[in-house]
């Protein structure tokens, strides 16, 4: 993250330059000084409109708050921010199953705009022996409650080894699916009765790929 503030710097420090030797080559050419000034701030605003940090965070689940903007349903399960097995942050949260049940946690607190990434990527740890399963649905449009997904046009398994996974989503995928990047969404996470019985899903993000 250091990296990138720095980049956004020089690039702010670059147009600043521009501004200063333009306003100087005004006093030697008959160049109106508010024009001058104007064609660099519009480079700056531009160049702060276009930059995107090359992993946007969705959701590391670090606060007390991120779990107020999950929304469950299903069978009997437990969700805490625990310590173990976090990839991003200090935190990961931990899916417990009380039975065998299908349980979901949705999520729609996120940056809106996914356009110039390529891929969503999370991670997954398996606390259990044998493979688990966990499915990654997307929505377009919700009820009230804002879990409900009217339009889920895309949703896919994944199988999960025991011990720590990241799991990989081509964001062609879904915009096939939609036939464009649905704008109000939400990810719902899936666990089918037999996915397994404790998870960890952590650092939920978006990807480019010319990283």
């Amino acid at each position: 993250m250091l990296e990138k503030r720095l980049t956004v710097f020089i690039l702010l420090g670059v147009n600043i330059a521009l501004i200063l030797f333009i306003l100087l080559r005004s006093g030697s050419e008959a160049v109106p000084t508010d024009r001058a000034a104007t064609v660099p701030l519009q480079i700056v605003h531009l160049a702060a409109l276009d930059y995107k940090p090359d992993t946007l965070i969705l959701n590391d689940f670090e606060i007390p708050p991120d779990l107020v903007n999950l929304y469950p349903q299903g069978g009997e399960f437990a969700t805490t921010l625990v310590a173990e097995h976090a990839t991003h942050g200090r935190h990961a949260l931990r899916f417990e199953k009380k039975n065998e049940a299908n349980i979901e946690v949705a999520t729609i607190n996120f940056p809106r705009n996914w356009q110039g990434y390529h891929r969503i990527e999370f991670d997954v740890y398996n606390g259990d022996s044998t493979p688990g399963t966990i499915w990654l649905r997307v929505g377009s449009q919700y009820d009230s409650k804002r879990f409900y997904a009217k339009s889920q046009k895309f949703a896919r398994a994944f199988s999960l080894n025991p011990g720590a996974n990241t799991v990989v989503v081509p964001l062609d995928d879904i915009r096939r699916a939609f036939g464009q990047l649905p704008q109000n969404k939400s990810l719902h996470f899936n666990i089918p009765a037999k996915g397994g019985e404790r998870l960890y899903l952590d650092f939920v993000r978006l990807v480019r790929d010319d990283r």
